[in-house]
């Protein structure tokens, strides 16, 4: 997506996805690789529509596709869901379910039918290197945000274990230099999450498939780009197309409340770029976003989002091919 909007106080353009920020993402044709589930692209299935729906409380999308080859075609389908970093285990949103391989209640069905899924857990470090197996082996739990089993680990993990998975970089450890004591032990990965199926796709005819979750939903008590410095601010700005006009709108809403520190932020995100691992750009792409509240400024790039309702906006594309994520940040007063 290209362009801007400012949804709130005025009708002008900026986008901006922080930290805390996550996102889900389109369907994506997948086979299973060595090392994990890897996406592929597709030649003969083409994804007709997708229809998106966008909240904070939850994430609809309808897709219909159409296998336009002379046979059945039988592939994995994929579905990536956010990323959970180990930063999240310092500053947690609430996930619906933080300990769960499915923390996010995804569902999904194929022509009105519910499908069992298959889910795949990586954890993944800086670096980029995949500790998934050193994880096992340790007998750590994958979820960054399972603080009752970290703060267990604390007290049960071996100690020369604890300092190679540090040494390793697959941990945080902090010893008492006096006793040498652990006094702080947490995952350094990020948890890559995929749910995964085998999907047939019939010769010649429509695949209505439907998914719904609870996004994980990112935000802070000060709004980000308020406090951000100098850099941060300008990064921001350059990375989010944040212009005067959205500046002038949060001055606007700073008098309103009565003062910057009474402004907090949301922040949520949608995979979409992997939308275009299809035969063909997608038929029709429509968008729909619903808002917190009326008077809550809402950003995002979205060229010829309209607003259509209080808290509605919403946008169609012909023959769409996705070029970035949908990345919204939203901010409200206390």
């Amino acid at each position: 997506m290209a362009g801007r909007i400012v949804a709130g106080l005025c009708a002008a353009a900026s986008a901006v996805a922080m930290l805390a920020s996550a996102a889900s993402a389109n369907d994506s044709t997948a086979e299973l690789r060595a090392g994990g589930l890897q996406l592929m692209r597709s030649d003969v299935i083409d994804m007709m529509s997708e229809d998106l729906f966008l909240s904070t409380s939850e994430v609809r999308v309808k897709y219909v596709y159409r296998n336009t080859s002379g046979a059945d075609v039988t592939t994995r389908v994929a579905f990536p869901l956010p990323d959970i970093g180990w930063e999240f285990g310092e500053a947690p949103v609430a996930l619906p379910n933080p300990t769960a391989p499915n923390f996010v209640d995804f569902k999904t069905t194929v022509d009105g039918q519910d499908i069992p899924l298959e889910v795949e857990l990586r954890a993944v470090i800086d670096s980029g290197l995949d500790v998934t197996e050193r994880v096992k082996a340790a007998g750590m739990p994958f979820h960054v945000t399972d603080f009752e089993a970290w703060d267990k680990l604390q007290t049960t993990m071996p100690l020369e274990l604890a300092k190679q998975l540090r040494d390793e970089g697959v941990i945080w450890l902090d010893l008492d230099p006096d006793t040498g004591a652990v006094l702080y032990l947490r995952p350094r990965w990020t948890l890559k999450t995929t749910f995964h199926r085998m999907q047939t796709f019939p010769a010649g005819k429509d695949v209505v498939v439907e998914h719904a979750y609870k996004p994980v939903v990112g935000g802070s008590v000060g709004a980000s780009y308020i406090y951000a410095d100098k850099d941060g601010k300008a990064a921001i700005k350059r990375d989010y197309c944040i212009d005067a006009a959205f500046d002038a709108a949060l001055n606007k809403m700073k008098k309103a409340v009565g003062g910057e520190q009474l402004i907090g932020e949301r922040t949520m995100g949608y995979v979409l770029k992997t939308g275009a691992n299809w035969a063909k750009p997608i038929g029709t792409f429509h968008l729909t976003i619903e808002k917190d509240a009326p008077d809550q400024l809402m950003t995002l790039c979205a060229e010829g989002l309209k607003k259509t309702g209080p808290t509605r906006f919403e946008l169609t594309r012909k023959d769409f091919s996705p070029e970035q994520d949908i990345r919204i940040m939203m901010l409200q007063k206390f």
